[in-house]
């Protein structure tokens, strides 16, 4: 640089600070979280099997995929939010997120969200001059959301439940991203649709289901079994 010429305000960050940023604020979406959350389900998936009796409900698939998640660093971290002194982590049960109405309808069983984007005094997002909604938190940016099913009965996923509940729980999340593609926001939002089978008995009907929606750049579809005869 010449002499004469005044030293820019700019310098580049130093790795070390570029790594205090990346956990300050991370990206939700990254590839690196999405392998370790799927690696984090190929285990709860293996102590299912070597523990048969771990999961007997839809409840403890839901808790235990919580703890499986809270073992990720950047994930159980408290970082800031946009509320001054408030911090929070990014994993969430039972968010209700607004359907096409507009209406807070649409629950999936667990949340990950950046804290960066998260208020829980003041309303945020798409209407950020309103009140605080009902739910008691208001938030933007990035989101991986998962929808949880565990099949119990011996008899594995049937036509019947595969047409049922399965289906049903599948139409609410693309429900959610009609109404997420229609303000602009269906990228920033990725969905986990996971499904814990005590057997490996499925019907024909479910393995078209599966490879016809593994996996899209909004929503993948994970399979696990306990392995139960």
């Amino acid at each position: 640089m010449n002499a004469n010429e005044p030293e820019s305000i700019f310098r580049s960050a130093s790795p070390e600070e570029l790594r205090e940023r990346a956990l300050q604020h991370p990206n939700i979406l990254s590839n690196d979280i999405r392998v370790t959350i799927e690696r984090k389900i190929v285990e709860l998936e293996t102590e299912y099997q070597h523990t048969q009796g771990l999961i007997l409900t839809e409840s403890d698939l839901k808790c235990l995929l919580y703890n499986k998640l809270a073992e990720i660093p950047v994930l159980r971290r408290s970082l800031n939010t946009r509320d001054s002194h408030i911090k929070a982590n990014s994993i969430h049960t039972e968010l209700p997120w607004y359907d096409e109405n507009r209406k807070l309808t649409i629950k999936p069983d667990i949340t990950l969200l950046e804290p960066a984007h998260l208020s829980i005094l003041h309303g945020y997002g798409l209407h950020p001059w309103q009140n605080l909604p009902s739910k008691g938190c208001s938030f933007s940016g990035n989101a991986i959301i998962f929808e949880l099913k565990f099949i119990r009965a011996r008899s594995g996923i049937t036509q019947q439940k595969l047409r049922g509940s399965i289906k049903k729980d599948h139409r609410k999340i693309e429900r959610l991203f009609i109404r997420l593609n229609s303000e602009g926001y269906s990228h920033n939002v990725f969905c986990y649709f996971v499904i814990f089978n005590k057997t490996n008995k499925k019907c024909a009907e479910f393995d078209d289901f599966m490879n016809s929606f593994r996996e899209s750049n909004k929503y993948k579809m994970i399979y696990a079994t306990g392995g139960i005869d």
